[in-house]
């Protein structure tokens, strides 16, 4: 029983052109998660931004706006849960202005362009319409947008606005290219708006919004797709900074992705980035306790250390001993297990060096490319008149393919067993894909976006 007090009635469909796409974006629309799951609401806001009212009604399978014959010009109005029916009401009222049947998801679109309205909803003003759904007696809020306007309001939360353009268009195009593929189906939207997927605020707030240049850098690129054989890639990632090595996928996430090929990065030195390098220490019993909470019991913790390094000298695998055993972590959890809500502390990136071993630059490596020195005890050389020694406590010096260098054998790749951890590191994030940082260094350096993304994505086209 669908109930009207305001009586205002317009006929209206928000009809959006195009064919209908296998992807995420379907007639050029998006739906994107801004409450769902855990975080659903008790009662959902709406203001209007810009316009006049709004319509009720629904989004059908191709995401046209589908209107009822009741509409509102009250600009302020809000929906709740009641026994799995939707309500909107006058907001800080009991007003009721529409009711749905159970079960039913509610259509709201603001009145006037889908593109041109700003509606206001926790603090953040977004385009087009939003669609409400049910959710164990809460409701789940979900902005369907145009995906050009999505892609605008991805920009300012991913990367500063006011960076240079072709920065700006490279990380357009990698965000219009993660939106393609649908994330969250389970909950009934395409993506997310945390970093679980993308920052994404619409329009944003009185502090941070899409600028002239970002949204430029949208209409510039509108509609390119980062590409690999013609298809448009599944995983258009990228991360802050990647403090001087990007990394292949399997090193991280496990998975070999042909595109994603680690490279030593050249550019982010020519560019300031704010904490380039970070430190954490850790004591044994902050990490007992840590490894403790991730159920990774090995007794107290005696020592930690860089097991295995990438060739690009990322961290690939990190070893802890304690009293009860030894575990190994590789890939991403190399990073993510220092992670700790009770000390507050965590590592930043995928290359870090622990009390100095394999110290970032400063890593040594034998024979082939992964094997990785931690210590010189013991090691032997052999000098150009074929004499064979063994090292000893003093600095040598050491040829690398980055010239001559000298290494401190009483530091620079030693651990600390028994003592605090010190953890350093450079860069920022998971270091596949795209650095933005380094994208904008790129792009100062007078490089086009074409060349950003040709640079950190492997045998990419932009189609």
């Amino acid at each position: 029983m669908k109930k009207l007090f305001v009586t205002m009635s317009l006929a209206l469909v928000f009809f959006i052109s195009t064919a209908v796409s296998a992807s995420a974006v379907v007639n050029d629309t998006i739906k994107v998660g801004l409450r769902y799951g855990a975080d659903a609401l008790e009662v959902a806001n709406l203001e209007n931004a810009v316009g006049a009212g709004y319509l009720f009604g629904s989004f059908d399978e191709e995401r046209n706006f589908v209107p009822s014959d009741y509409s509102t010009d009250v600009t302020t109005i809000s929906v709740r849960n009641v026994n799995q029916c939707l309500e909107v009401i006058i907001t800080g009222t009991d007003e009721v202005l529409y009711t749905c049947e159970s079960g039913e998801k509610l259509g709201i679109l603001p009145y006037g362009d889908g593109e041109e309205t700003e509606t206001w909803f926790k603090g953040y003003k977004y385009p087009g319409g939003f669609e409400y759904s049910a959710y164990y007696g809460k409701v789940q809020v979900v902005n369907v947008v145009d995906v050009e306007s999505y892609v605008k309001g991805v920009i300012p939360f991913e990367m500063s606005s006011n960076w240079p353009e072709a920065a700006l268009e490279a990380q357009a195009i990698c965000a219009r290219t993660y939106a393609n593929k649908v994330r969250h189906s389970s909950y009934g939207f395409d993506i997310c708006n945390t970093t679980d997927c993308q920052v994404y605020y619409g329009r944003g707030s009185g502090t941070r919004y899409p600028s002239a240049i970002s949204d430029r850098a949208v209409d510039n690129t509108a509609g390119e797709l980062l590409c690999y054989e013609g298809i448009p890639v599944g995983t258009a990632v990228y991360h802050a900074h990647d403090g001087g090595a990007t990394e292949d996928a399997e090193n991280v996430w496990g998975s070999e992705i042909p595109y994603l090929r680690g490279k030593i990065d050249p550019y982010e030195s020519q560019t300031s980035i704010p904490s380039y390098r970070y430190s954490v220490t850790y004591t044994p019993e902050e990490l007992t306790y840590i490894l403790g909470q991730k159920d990774q019991n090995i007794g107290t913790v005696k020592n930690v250390y860089v097991s295995e390094f990438t060739k690009t000298g990322n961290v690939k695998r990190v070893t802890f001993e304690g009293t009860k055993g030894t575990k190994t972590f590789s890939g991403e959890t190399c990073k993510t297990i220092f992670y700790s809500s009770t000390y507050n502390k965590s590592v930043r990136s995928m290359r870090f060096t622990i009390n100095g071993a394999g110290a970032v630059g400063e890593s040594i490596y034998i024979n082939d490319a992964t094997t990785q020195l931690k210590t010189l005890e013991g090691v032997s050389v052999i000098s150009g008149s074929g004499s064979r020694s063994t090292l000893g406590n003093d600095n040598y010096q050491v040829l690398t393919s980055a010239g001559v260098k000298t290494l401190d054998a009483g530091t620079a790749l030693k651990t600390n067993p028994g003592g605090n951890f010190v953890i350093e590191g450079t860069g920022n994030g998971h270091n596949v894909g795209m650095s933005q940082y380094g994208a904008k260094a790129m792009a100062e350096l007078g490089y086009t976006y074409r060349d950003i993304l040709e640079f950190y994505y492997t045998d990419i086209t932009i189609e």
